[in-house]
């Protein structure tokens, strides 16, 4: 366990003493002076100790972020990702296909990596080994030739918006096959002062249970062997290969949000949230932090801290530009510059949906809870081919497939839709 971990588990514990402890003081009838002295001093350490948790949930983001960092860097690695990092580099993508050609299974460096990964096909990691890159000189005389060389830099990737789900709470477990269900208890058992004597009543618990089935969401690469012969760049392969991957990443995230279940789409985050009134005035400094208190239930939030707001970028600009005072005067702070700094965050990312009619829809996450809110599951299926069609040609195509469920609402209570007129 780090310094960081113990640290916020030590005051996670006194948190949950100190509440202990004003529940049992909270029954009391009368107070004596010793009690009433130890519920001042509980009453006015819990500020502190809700900061001092903040606080430690920071460093260990940040512990955890550099430890993620470092473990990325030659050399400081443990021997169990040193090793699988060691079978990534010996993989190779042309050996899985020259086996699915002559209807073999791989072996040697390919079979151990896809046992790693627990799957039959091509695992994605695959896509996770670093592209070599290395300086390519010539000796040239002192004259330069009529014909030279082209110097083509390496090949530059095409930019993602960073993905929203798991920042939403929206875990991706990998689940065998089958369809997926989840249950959550929606009607509790009941408990109530009863009188001496008095029987206690019987009550049932309900539960609600949502099934899923696999979708698939698939892309493809088609590339000519002269291209790849011409180009005069090492990495023109890997880089298309890699462009197939982030296309597919950025399909699965958009369905995760955005889906709406008709056809083969996901059914996203959104259909399972209700849509809020439409607000009548462009957003003001007011109504952005009002949605942020509004968050605030006491159950999944218990501030204003535990409560994060994703937007449009529309909505992300009108609050970077509204102040608290609309006249000559301007507060310190921009509505959206107040949220970042007090409360559990406020940021937009390009997959949100687009205003309609001036009204800008988000979505606002009660994290005040550390357990599962929402899932989608991931059969993890990741296959290449169609290997033969394009042989007379010179051509071939690489096609990926990733099956995957409908988002659940575990916890449906942590979510609301909430919306903002920008213009």
């Amino acid at each position: 366990m780090t310094k960081a971990q113990a640290t916020l588990r030590k005051l996670q514990a006194k948190q949950s003493r100190q509440r202990q402890k004003m529940g049992e003081l909270a029954q009391v009838d009368t107070l004596t002076d010793e009690q009433r002295s130890e519920l001042d001093e509980i009453e006015a350490d819990v500020p502190d100790t809700e900061r001092k948790i903040r606080a430690a949930q920071v460093a260990l983001e940040d512990e955890e972020a550099e430890a993620e960092a470092k473990a990325k860097e030659p050399g400081n690695v443990d021997p169990e990702t040193r090793e699988r990092l060691e079978l990534r580099s010996k993989a190779s993508l042309l050996s899985y296909m020259q086996a699915a050609l002559s209807g073999r299974q791989v072996n040697g460096a390919e079979l151990e990596l896809s046992q790693a990964a627990g799957v039959n096909g091509i695992p994605l990691e695959l896509w996770d080994l670093p592209e070599a890159r290395t300086e390519q000189r010539a000796d040239l005389p002192t004259g330069a030739p009529g014909t030279v060389g082209v110097n083509l830099d390496v090949i530059r990737p095409a930019v993602f918006a960073n993905s929203i789900a798991p920042r939403l709470g929206i875990e991706m477990p990998r689940v065998e096959s089958g369809t997926y269900a989840s249950a959550t208890i929606t009607t509790s058992l009941t408990a109530a002062s009863k009188a001496k004597g008095a029987a206690a009543d019987s009550t049932a618990a309900a539960f609600t249970v949502s099934s899923v089935t696999p979708k698939r969401i698939s892309a493809r690469l088609g590339i000519r062997i002269e291209d790849v012969a011409a180009v005069g760049q090492q990495n023109f392969e890997s880089i298309l290969r890699e462009n197939l991957a982030l296309v597919l990443s950025d399909a699965l995230d958009n369905q995760a949000i955005n889906g709406d279940g008709s056809g083969t789409d996901l059914v996203g985050i959104f259909q399972g949230l209700t849509d809020p009134n439409d607000p009548a005035d462009v957003s003001d400094f007011d109504a952005f932090a009002a949605v942020h208190a509004g968050g605030v239930d006491g159950l999944w939030a218990n501030s204003i801290k535990e409560v994060s707001v994703v937007v449009g970028p529309d909505t992300y600009q009108l609050g970077s530009r509204t102040f608290q005072t609309a006249q000559s005067y301007k507060g310190e702070l921009s509505a959206a510059a107040y949220a970042m700094q007090h409360t559990g965050g406020f940021w937009t990312n390009e997959r949100m949906p687009a205003a309609a009619g001036d009204i800008q829809q988000g979505i606002l996450y009660r994290a005040g809870r550390s357990m599962r809110t929402a899932v989608c599951p991931h059969w993890n299926e990741i296959s290449i081919d169609d290997i033969y069609s394009g042989s007379a040609q010179g051509e071939r195509f690489f096609t990926m497939h990733v099956l995957l469920g409908d988002v659940i609402l575990v916890q449906p209570k942590a979510y609301s839709q909430v919306a903002f007129k920008v213009a």
